[in-house]
């Protein structure tokens, strides 16, 4: 029995250090963040990836949200949709400027291409996510523009 309650403390461990360790590049983070994307393999807890600001807006998002209500992400923005079948992943190479980055995501998801922009910054020692941004399709939008638009509407 203590074998078991061993083994389980070093997953949980362990896998919260593979979420929680800095990632040297913007194409180390976003290859990371993708994964459970490919694998379904998704973490409890994914605000790892996020950056404070980001992740400052997914927290009053969630305080100004009443109690049984979505919030102001009614899709994943990550994906650009409710659901996702995801193949062909590329991750291009990142533009560096100081501690700030922009890379781009293209992806099939159903066999739909799919082209996302991510704005990154390095923090705490590696990068994460600020911001990611479809340009493409009928409902082109920005995260963080989401997100201000429902803290605007409060």
């Amino acid at each position: 029995m203590r074998l078991v309650a061993l083994a389980a403390g070093l997953f949980v461990a362990l896998t919260g250090f593979a979420l929680a360790q800095p990632y040297p590049t913007p194409e180390a983070l976003l290859q990371a963040f993708y994964q459970p994307y490919l694998d379904d393999n998704f973490a409890d807890d994914d605000s790892g990836f996020r950056s404070r600001a980001l992740q400052a807006l997914y927290d009053h998002d969630a305080e100004i949200t009443p109690e049984g209500e979505i919030g102001a992400i009614e899709f994943d923005p990550f994906i650009n949709g409710q659901d996702y079948a995801i193949s062909n992943l590329v991750i291009g190479t990142a533009e560096i400027a100081g501690d700030t980055a922009t890379d781009t995501v293209s992806f099939d998801n159903f066999d739909q291409p799919t082209l996302l922009t991510y704005n990154l910054v390095r923090e705490d020692g590696g990068w994460k996510i600020d911001d990611v941004a479809s340009d493409a399709g009928e409902y082109p939008y920005r995260l963080t523009e989401i997100f201000a638009a429902a803290a605007g509407g409060q």
